[in-house]
């Protein structure tokens, strides 16, 4: 009887041990999980908030687009509008004038952007990734 006992006890001690084991085992993974869910749910907002802010420039470039394409609209209106050949040919010195004048403006003003874009990045410096 004391054999069975002592059988007993050793089984028990064995099972609960076991059982403690596997308890720790899934605490540590547990703490995994909450930390794995944890950076997931960071992720998903960032998504979200990235896809606001895209969804925000979206409608921002299609507005601007629809104002670049009336004012396209106004100026093909225009030129079809002006009878450009008609006077052409009725002075063409003096149109060769306007034209000339108004491309020495459009180049001009082409140099100041691009001046202005040039000097944006005057003074800073790539800074490399050296780990």
């Amino acid at each position: 009887m004391n054999q069975m006992l002592l059988a007993f006890c050793l089984v028990l001690g064995g099972a609960s041990y076991w059982l403690y084991t596997e308890n720790e085992t899934l605490k540590a993974n547990n703490a995994k999980l909450e930390g794995a869910i944890a950076t997931q749910e960071e992720a998903i907002k960032s998504i979200q908030a990235d896809f606001e802010l895209q969804t925000q420039q979206m409608n921002d470039l299609t507005i601007k687009s629809q104002a670049a394409q009336r004012e396209l609209n106004r100026y093909t209106q225009f030129i079809q509008n002006y009878e450009l050949a008609a006077k052409i040919l009725a002075d063409p010195i003096e149109m060769e004038r306007k034209i000339n004048n108004g491309t020495k403006h459009i180049m001009q003003d082409i140099e100041k952007i691009s001046s202005t874009v040039d000097d944006l990045d005057d003074g800073l410096q790539l800074q490399s990734d050296t780990n």
